[in-house]
C-alpha cells in the first residue's frame, strides 16, 4: 500500500499534530505490519481498535487469519489495538451474546501506580481553577484556592521503567515458583508506554472465573499476609521458613531484607514500639540469625506481635508485585496487541523472552519510528531519553529533533509540527 501522504497544512494543525502522526502510523504498518502475530486462536478473539483525531473505539471486529488483521492495520493505521484476553464462540456480537469460551489470565504492572521518587522531577500538576502549578503529584487540595480539581501532566523515564520491569520479573518468579506455571506457558510484552503486560496461557487458567482470579490477584499482592500465619506468631523451635516455599519462604526473606537494610530513619518512620524499635538497630544481627538459622518465631522475643505487624506490612511490599487487580479479575479484558504502536509514545507494543527481561530496554528496543529529523515547537517537556542520546528540558522553544523523539512528544501532545 503506497504512503498515505498528508498535506502540511493539515499536518501542523494543533498540539500532537494528529495528522502527521497518523501518517507515520501509516508509513509504519505498510512497510512493517508483517511484524503483528497473530494471537493464539485468533478466530475466537474480540479485536478493538481507537483511531486518532479523538472518535470512540471500535470493537465487536473479528479476524479469520493473520492476513485481515494485518489489512486492516495498513489500511486504518490506528493509534491503539487491542486484542481480547478472553476467547469467544462469536467475537463479533454484542457482549451478551458473544458466548465466553474462557479467558488468558492478565496481568498489568504500569509505572504510574509505582511511587517512584523521579515522579517529582518529570511530573507536573496544574489547578483547574487558579492556575496553580507544582511538580510532582498534585496536593489534596490547591494550596492557592483550596480546590481539588487538577490538570496533571505525567512523563515516563529510565527509572520509572526500571521500577515496573523489577515488578514484572517479581511477578514472573511467584507465578513460576509458587504457582508452578512453566515459562513456555508466560509472554511477556511491554506495553508501548509505561509497564509490563504479563499472559497466563493454559487449561489451568482458561476457565477462572473472577472470583478465582481475585484469590491469584490477593496471593500475587501479598494481602493478608499476617506474622501469625507465617509460622512467626509465637517463639518456636525447629527448620527456618526459608524452607517451607510459598509466602511463608517469602515473608520470612521480605522481613530478613528488610530488617537488613533499614535505616534507623526508616525504622523511627514505622513507629514500633520502643523495645522492638531499639532492637531492630542494636540487636540486628542476632534478628537476622534468628531468622536465617531458626525459627522465625523466635525473634518475638527482640519484636513485639504489634511492631511485628507493622514491620510485616511494609516488609511484604517488596516481596510482593504490584499488579493492577482490574485487569487480571476482567475476564473480558482487551489488551494491547504485540507489534503494534502505542498512540501515546509512538513506541511497540514489544513481546520480550523471558530469558532477555533482565537487560531488556525499552528506550532503546521498542523505538520504531525512526529515520530523519522534524522541526517542532515545544511547550514544555522534562529531560528524556531516546536510544543512547537525551533530550531536554525544552520549553518554548522550536527544535529540530530525530524522527523518534519528535513522535514522542507529539504523541505526548507536549509538541507541534512547525516547518
Amino acid at each position: 500500500m503506497p504512503d498515505v501522504i498528508i498535506e502540511p497544512s493539515m499536518a501542523e494543525q494543533g498540539w500532537g499534530s494528529a495528522h502527521y502522526v497518523e501518517e507515520r502510523f501509516h508509513r509504519y504498518y505498510g512497510s512493517g505490519g508483517e511484524l503483528v502475530e497473530a494471537p493464539p486462536k485468533i478466530k475466537q478473539r474480540e479485536f478493538g481498535f481507537l483511531p486518532f483525531r479523538g472518535r470512540g473505539m471500535f470493537r465487536h471486529i473479528a479476524f479469520d487469519d493473520i492476513a485481515q488483521l494485518r489489512r486492516y492495520l495498513v489500511e486504518n493505521a490506528p493509534a491503539h489495538s487491542y486484542y481480547s484476553s478472553a476467547y469467544y464462540g462469536a467475537p463479533e456480537a454484542e457482549m451478551e451474546w458473544k458466548g465466553w469460551l474462557g479467558a488468558d489470565l492478565i496481568f498489568d504492572i504500569d509505572a504510574d501506580h509505582i511511587d517512584t521518587p523521579c515522579k517529582a522531577d518529570h511530573d507536573r500538576w496544574r489547578c483547574r481553577s487558579c492556575g496553580e502549578e507544582g511538580k510532582g503529584k498534585p496536593p489534596e487540595r490547591c494550596p492557592g484556592c483550596g480546590k481539588a480539581t487538577f490538570e496533571e501532566e505525567t512523563w515516563v523515564c529510565e527509572r520509572c521503567l526500571e521500577a515496573a520491569k523489577y515488578e514484572a520479573e517479581k511477578l514472573l518468579d511467584i507465578l513460576i515458583q509458587d504457582f508452578g506455571f512453566s515459562p513456555g506457558e508466560l509472554e511477556v510484552n511491554f506495553s508501548g508506554n509505561r509497564g509490563y503486560h504479563v499472559h497466563v496461557r493454559g487449561p489451568h487458567v482458561k476457565g477462572l472465573d473472577q472470583l478465582a482470579r481475585r484469590e491469584i490477584v490477593d496471593y500475587i499482592m501479598g494481602i493478608g499476609i499476617k506474622p501469625e500465619y507465617q509460622g512467626l506468631g509465637r517463639a518456636r523451635e525447629g527448620p527456618p521458613s526459608l524452607l517451607e516455599g510459598g509466602w511463608r519462604e517469602r515473608s520470612v526473606k521480605a522481613l530478613y531484607d528488610y530488617i537488613n537494610d533499614a535505616t534507623p530513619e526508616e525504622v523511627k518512620g514505622l513507629k514500633l514500639g520502643k523495645a522492638a524499635a531499639k532492637n531492630l538497630m542494636e540487636e540486628r544481627d542476632e534478628v537476622l540469625g534468628l531468622l536465617m538459622e531458626r525459627h522465625p518465631g523466635t525473634i518475638i522475643r527482640y519484636i513485639d506481635p504489634k511492631s511485628l505487624d507493622r514491620l510485616m506490612d511494609v516488609a511484604v511490599k517488596e516481596q510482593a508485585s504490584a499488579i493492577d487487580t482490574v485487569v487480571t479479575t476482567d475476564v473480558h479484558r482487551l489488551i494491547r496487541l504485540p507489534n503494534t504502536l502505542h498512540g501515546k509514545t509512538g513506541w511497540l507494543v514489544q513481546t520480550i523472552p523471558l530469558d532477555d527481561l533482565e537487560d531488556y530496554d525499552p528506550l532503546t528496543s521498542a523505538i520504531a519510528l525512526t529515520g530523519g529529523t522534524e522541526t517542532v515547537y515545544i511547550r514544555r517537556v522534562p529531560r528524556f531519553r531516546i536510544g543512547d542520546e537525551t533530550y531536554g528540558p525544552y520549553e518554548g522553544e522550536r527544535v529540530e529533533l530525530p524522527m523518534a523523539a519528535a513522535v514522542f512528544l507529539l504523541c505526548k501532545k507536549a509538541a507541534r509540527v512547525e516547518r
